[in-house]
């Protein structure tokens, strides 16, 4: 079996064998929901696109839906949206229905209210009908039918809560079933999950994840610098999980030694920001300091040679020593440090990798630096020009847009702040600063933890 020399794949079979064995088995769960730690989201990233090949192990078909929840009004008629728009551009599917000689006439976008804001109709309800009738045209009795939902971003997690309620009470067929995730320590749903216990199914599996990237982590040729690196990189994390400052110490020191030799310039610059990143916990500021410093220049004389891999990591070093002047209250210099890594990102044309910094920059400048505040802001909200609508609408570029309006009125700039309020409107919806302040609106908002006032 390839999970025996692929830890990974062990792995990701456990998941396999617990939904057949607790799930396949009943048509009467509508959500079944995984517990899961932070960390294991790629693990099951991997599941979900394993299971949307033809090597997946699962007795239904399951199909995966990163649809962002921006609100409940919204969201199913989203969902409907982005089905549909997944089956017409699927060209594989479409080959694959024609070779088995199936029907391809499934009328999709009979589902589809024009707009479902304005609309009366029930739009989960539409969802149920749309997915029903799919299962019944595309699939046929003999399977179920999964809805994986995974929406890579929550703007809000109390919506949420609501939808899948109002979701529950709705006549979902024994042919479909929903899949979510939650994070083991917040429980977000368990109110949800609490009211309707007879449909609901919750998740758990014991998985060494750590175990498995150690196992990978030596496979290979074990004097390949790549290899002893990660080995590195493996031992430097379970120092910091111990505090263990002397042991990160060890491990950091020979992975730079390792990576030198090895002469790429950028798996050297990468030693550097990794130990230096570690050693953030434990705040020897004066040690991540000069290894952000001799990181950044090895990073950049790479870049004649390794221009794609050193870019990146040229911007993370402006990053990691912003935050580092920031937790040692040298306001002044983390200000300068994050404007210069969203000046990268902008110079290098990776506009979304400057939403972060440049956010971070004017709001530190807001008390630190007054004076460049305006500067600062305008900066940032000058990165919508370089992102498409779909860009704006699925990043966190909504609090800066929030922060420039609010600056705009504070100024008496009415008819500049009207504008900016009707040009959001359209990408977020009309209530968009309703749900950029909204506490639960984490993943829109950039963390304001960041900030350190």
């Amino acid at each position: 079996m390839a999970s025996e020399h692929n830890p990974i794949a062990g792995l990701i079979h456990q998941i396999q064998q617990k939904w057949i064995d607790e799930v396949s088995p009943c048509p009467q769960i509508k959500i079944a929901r995984w517990l899961i730690q932070p960390d294991q989201a790629r693990l099951f990233e991997g599941f979900l696109k394993l299971e949307s090949t033809e090597h997946g192990a699962l007795p239904e078909v399951l199909v995966t839906m990163l649809t962002p929840f921006k609100n409940e009004r919204t969201y199913a008629f989203n969902l409907i949206k982005d089905w549909i728009d997944i089956y017409e551009s699927d060209e594989k599917t479409q080959q694959k229905l024609t070779a088995a000689q199936k029907t391809t006439d499934w009328n999709a976008k009979s589902f589809l209210a024009e707009k479902a804001e304005h609309n009366n109709t029930d739009q989960t309800d539409q969802l149920i009908k749309m997915l029903t009738a799919f299962h019944a045209k595309m699939i046929g009795n003999n399977m179920r039918l999964v809805v994986a939902l995974f929406p890579y971003s929550i703007h809000d997690m109390e919506g949420l809560k609501r939808w899948l309620a109002s979701l529950l009470k709705k006549d979902i067929p024994d042919s479909i079933t929903f899949m979510l995730f939650d994070h083991i320590g917040e429980y977000f749903f368990d109110n949800v999950f609490t009211r309707f216990p007879d449909v609901t199914k919750s998740l758990h599996i014991n998985l060494d994840l750590d175990g498995a990237i150690s196992k990978i982590t030596k496979m290979g040729d074990p004097n390949s610098p790549e290899i002893q690196f990660r080995e590195c990189m493996l031992e430097m994390g379970k120092a910091v999980q111990h505090k263990d400052i002397t042991q990160l110490n060890k491990w950091g020191e020979k992975g730079l030694t390792v990576t030198q030799r090895s002469g790429i310039k950028s798996m050297f610059a990468t030693a550097h920001i990794i130990y230096a990143g570690m050693l953030f916990n434990f705040k020897v500021h004066d040690k991540i300091d000069a290894l952000l410093s001799s990181g950044l220049t090895i990073a950049k004389q790479g870049l004649q040679t390794e221009a794609a891999t050193c870019r990146p990591l040229i911007i993370q070093f402006y990053g990691y020593t912003g935050a580092s002047k920031q937790a040692q209250k040298k306001m002044k210099e983390a200000i300068t440090a994050y404007e210069k890594q969203g000046d990268l990102a902008m110079e290098y044309q990776l506009a979304a990798m400057a939403l972060t910094p440049y956010w971070q920059a004017y709001n530190l400048s807001k008390k630190n630096e007054p004076l460049r505040y305006k500067e600062l802001l305008k900066k940032a909200y000058s990165i919508k020009n370089f992102m498409q609508k779909e860009e704006l609408e699925n990043s966190s570029f909504a609090v800066i847009a929030y922060d420039y309006a609010k600056w705009l009125e504070d100024n008496q700039q009415w008819e500049e702040a009207k504008q900016t309020d009707n040009e959001f409107k359209t990408i977020y919806g009309d209530d968009w600063r309703e749900q950029v302040k909204k506490p639960g609106a984490s993943s829109i908002k950039m963390r304001e933890s960041f900030v350190v006032q």
